[in-house]
């Protein structure tokens, strides 16, 4: 199948959906499967000399799509950039044992909400015992691994530099070194073991079967208590752009990418994807699945409404800007620009300036049935506008 994306598996094989998903996710779901087809509107645009005009598809705006948010990518990475200090920074990354992936699984949100919480205190505990100072990090959760396996961890990027705690002022860290990563795990280990007993009472919490009892409970804690809560911590050296652009590429969509997919049998009902085999450093394989089973597992990653998967701590959370004003800042911060799109060319003028008319086609024919005048916007106007028309 020519284009193969997860937006035509999603649009072209609907029946093979996967069942019990939330009326959240399966409206998710549509909106992928449409995005870019027609189905969800479209927008104008017309060229600012000659007046001539172009019709094109609405995207759909949504978080998980593949298709959609490459202009926000950029644009969060240079605003990301613009916050962080110009100084060494340490690319760290929190994993759970697999013991623990079921209960993330059944409790996404809680679980997102205490293991953020244990590696922000277990950074900020070594960075205040250790550097004696105030830092400034943030997190990224993910929860795919290159298969689309369930595989839940954080991406954190840490600042070799903060606040010092006895003079106020801007205090460099050693640029090569963040802390001891088996210490570290230790005490993440201890802290997240603490907060999953604080929830045991809580009546949300869906345990996994076999952990139904108090005694069953603790069993399996003590099983965690012992398994591996590994920490991996390297420096950027000097590649912190790149780092952010790693990370800005999974801010806006979920496990898999469309250039990964190879093809689509419609015959045969089986996909093609491209992965990675780290064990194998980093050697791209071709993995084949039934377009049920790849579904499945893309639909694993849906995030629940509202869940913040990208969070910011110390001097980062809070006013921007305050770190830049600590006596002694570096005095400038990353500055990582965004590359412009190129507008497309006009066929007629050649002109490359363009007026864009978000859901003009659907909003016309609103005002028209219902007697609004031209002023009148639908609510969400223009959640669905793509931006300036690709490049021929």
């Amino acid at each position: 199948m020519a284009g193969a994306s997860v937006n035509e598996l999603l649009r072209n094989f609907r029946s093979k959906w996967p069942g019990g998903l939330s009326e959240s996710q399966y409206s998710t779901l549509n909106l992928i499967a449409h995005c870019r087809h027609g189905e969800l509107g479209f927008n104008r645009a017309e060229c600012a000399g000659c007046h001539r005009g172009e019709w094109y598809p609405s995207s759909c705006g949504d978080r998980h799509c593949p298709r959609c948010l490459g202009p926000r990518q950029a644009s969060w990475s240079e605003a990301v950039c613009e916050r962080l200090a110009d100084c060494p920074h340490f690319h760290v990354v929190f994993t759970v044992p697999t013991k623990w992936h079921e209960f993330f699984e059944l409790n996404y949100r809680r679980a997102s909400e205490i293991l953020f919480a244990a590696a922000a205190e277990t950074l900020r505990t070594f960075q205040k015992n250790n550097w004696k100072m105030e830092g400034a990090f943030f997190g990224v959760l993910h929860t795919w691994g290159s298969q689309l396996n369930w595989h839940p961890h954080l991406h954190f990027l840490v600042g070799a530099g903060g606040k010092d705690l006895a003079t106020g002022q801007w205090k460099q860290a050693r640029p090569n070194y963040l802390f001891a990563v088996k210490a570290m795990s230790k005490i993440f280990r201890g802290i997240i073991l603490k907060k999953i007993e604080e929830v045991d009472g809580e009546k949300e919490i869906v345990w996994p079967e076999g952990l139904t009892s108090l005694e069953q409970r603790r069993d399996w804690r003590l099983g965690l208590a012992r398994a591996g809560w590994n920490i991996f911590s390297r420096p950027t050296l000097g590649n912190t752009r790149a780092v952010v652009r790693y990370l800005a590429r999974y801010t806006s969509r979920i496990a898999i990418s469309n250039h990964r997919i190879l093809s689509i049998d419609e015959e045969m009902e089986t996909m093609s994807f491209e992965w990675k085999d780290y064990r194998s450093k980093g050697s791209k394989k071709e993995q084949t699945l039934p377009i049920p089973v790849f579904l499945a597992r893309f639909c694993r990653h849906l995030v629940p409404k509202g869940l913040r998967r990208i969070r910011y701590f110390g001097l980062l959370a809070g006013r921007r800007g305050r770190m830049a004003e600590l006596p002694g800042f570096p005095g400038s911060t990353l500055h990582e620009k965004a590359v412009k799109r190129t507008s497309k060319v006009c066929e007629h003028c050649q002109g490359q300036e363009w007026i864009f008319h978000c859901l003009y086609m659907i909003r016309t024919a609103f005002t028209e049935r219902f007697g609004f005048n031209e002023s009148f916007k639908l609510p969400g106007e223009k959640s669905f506008s793509l931006g300036p028309p690709e490049p021929t």
